[in-house]
């Protein structure tokens, strides 16, 4: 039976944290549909969701919820809420989040949500809880429920790339980098390919979410700077080039680039252009059909991609900087 679930997202990004958690929804479910999405806040019908371990993988959401009540966020419809809801007598806290200016206070509601459970019958207990209840407030409702999956995102912050052994400029940040892998739908096990590796921090996200991680880079230097920041991960480096992979056809589960650009960016090949075509096609060919790829490029390059017969399923924006402007484009192969 579906049960109804808050995904509590990341304010970092307007519409990435959205695809990260229906591409999740698609590994760690057995079915899903999107019913409603609010302000930093995903709602879903969901079969068999393993939300501890999909949660612990995400890069853009906080928390799962199990939802208890919606409503408008007013006091008077929040009581009659709690008041209609069935939670184990247990010791409870309510723990609310408010997202931008939102119609109330997260205080103002976690006082009316534990004023309705003591009238309730219900024991509050602030430091340590038998039940953890979350309320979202986002425009004017309030998502109230159990939390059943809460995200570790201090290792991102320990991995952040000038922390690494071995740093080179222009790379993506690790929070980023596990977001595009799981948008990719990459489950564990499968292998996860990186044409321009780099400093390796795609496949450093990729490992620890349980991919075989496979990186080539042209520049010697780069892999061998890779192999220190990935050493103990399932991850295998090859010096080589994009645009003629050693792999056989259809050998590949998942892909995700950062495509070369900026002033450190090596380009063997006549143009960037050139490049990106012949290494598109080259992808095309390895990688499995029904599978994605994720592309990462400073321009939008959405002609170059349809020559290839990726189809694009998604595009997105991420404004670095004033003069850089990611577009980040999710492709399945037919």
């Amino acid at each position: 039976m579906a049960c109804t679930y808050a995904f509590e997202l990341s304010g970092e990004h307007d519409t990435l944290p959205r695809s990260e958690a229906l591409a999740l929804l698609d590994v760690y479910s057995s079915g899903y549909r999107e019913l409603c999405w609010l302000d930093q806040c995903l709602i879903v019908g969901a079969k068999d969701l393993d939300a501890k371990t999909m949660v612990a993988r995400m890069g853009m959401t906080h928390r799962i919820i199990k939802i208890l009540a919606i409503c408008d966020a007013r006091p008077e419809t929040i009581s009659a809420a709690v008041r209609e809801i069935s939670i184990p007598h247990k010791s409870y806290r309510v723990r609310a989040r408010t997202v931008k200016h939102a119609a109330m206070k997260g205080d103002q509601v976690e006082h009316e949500v534990g004023r309705a459970l003591y009238q309730n019958g219900y024991r509050a207990d602030l430091s340590n809880p038998d039940v953890e209840l979350r309320a979202i407030i986002t425009g004017n409702k309030v998502i109230l429920g159990v939390e059943v999956g809460r995200a570790e995102r201090s290792g991102f912050e320990d991995r952040r790339p000038h922390l690494k052994p071995f740093f080179y400029p222009g790379v993506l940040m690790p929070r980023m980098a596990r977001t595009l892998v799981n948008i990719s739908g990459a489950k564990e096990g499968e292998t996860l390919l990186d044409p321009f590796s780099g400093t390796g921090g795609i496949l450093v996200e990729a490992c620890l979410a349980g991919m075989a991680g496979i990186g080539v880079d042209v520049q010697k230097k780069l892999v061998k700077g890779a192999r220190v920041n990935l050493n103990g991960l399932d991850c295998c480096l090859i010096i080589g080039d994009a645009k003629r992979l050693p792999f056989e056809d259809c050998s590949i589960h998942n892909a995700v680039l950062d495509t070369p650009y900026g002033r450190s960016a090596l380009i063997e090949a006549t143009s960037r252009e050139d490049l990106l075509c012949q290494s598109l096609f080259e992808l095309y060919r390895v990688l499995k059909p029904g599978r994605r790829m994720v592309i990462v490029a400073d321009r939008p390059i959405g002609d170059i991609i349809m020559k290839t017969s990726f189809q694009i399923m998604e595009c997105h924006f991420d404004r670095v900087h004033k003069s850089l402007i990611r577009h980040i484009f999710i492709c399945q192969k037919p």
